[in-house]
């Protein structure tokens, strides 16, 4: 009995071990994996666009080059700004439309309390109130005909 328990504990020592040999492969495996890709982009020349022609260009093969591959992120950042301008642009179009049509309209509502003013006054002259109470001919007032006049008193006086 005492064989077999160490022969089981032998044979966990050993799958422990394998276990960490194929650990170390994959580790391996990845570190070369990684050291040919930067070896890879340590070749490339990081300012070199590439060959530059109108193929090139209109095949769309320079934006595979490396420094446009580094720029996306600026690309995207002013495509942004892009459109934040332009809805700004947009939003203040609207507002000047607006701040427009309220100020012709305060101008004809200005127009308009000044038509009423002008015939409030016009009718409440005496000259007009007199032709409307003639025209009515329900009223008893009538125009004075003597001039007004000054009513003096004796300031010496006490009342």
């Amino acid at each position: 009995m005492e064989e077999d328990s160490k022969n089981i504990i032998e044979e966990q020592d050993t799958e422990l071990t394998q276990d960490e040999a194929r650990e170390l492969e994959e580790q391996k495996r990845a570190m070369e994996a990684i050291r040919k890709f930067t070896e890879a982009d340590e070749d490339e020349d990081e300012d070199s666009l590439g060959e530059i022609t109108l193929k090139s260009i209109i095949g769309g093969d320079i934006l595979q080059s490396r420094f446009m591959l580094h720029q996306v992120v600026f690309f995207m950042f002013l495509v942004v700004l892009a459109i934040i301008y332009t809805g700004n642009r947009y939003s203040s179009q609207q507002d000047a439309l607006l701040i427009d049509s309220l100020k012709m309209e305060l101008q004809e509502e200005q127009y308009r309390v000044l038509t009423i003013e002008s015939e409030l006054l016009n009718a409440s002259r005496q000259s007009e109130i007199v032709n409307l109470l003639k025209h009515n001919g329900d009223s008893l007032l009538l125009h004075s005909t003597t001039p007004p006049f000054i009513i003096k008193t004796d300031d010496n006086r006490k009342q």
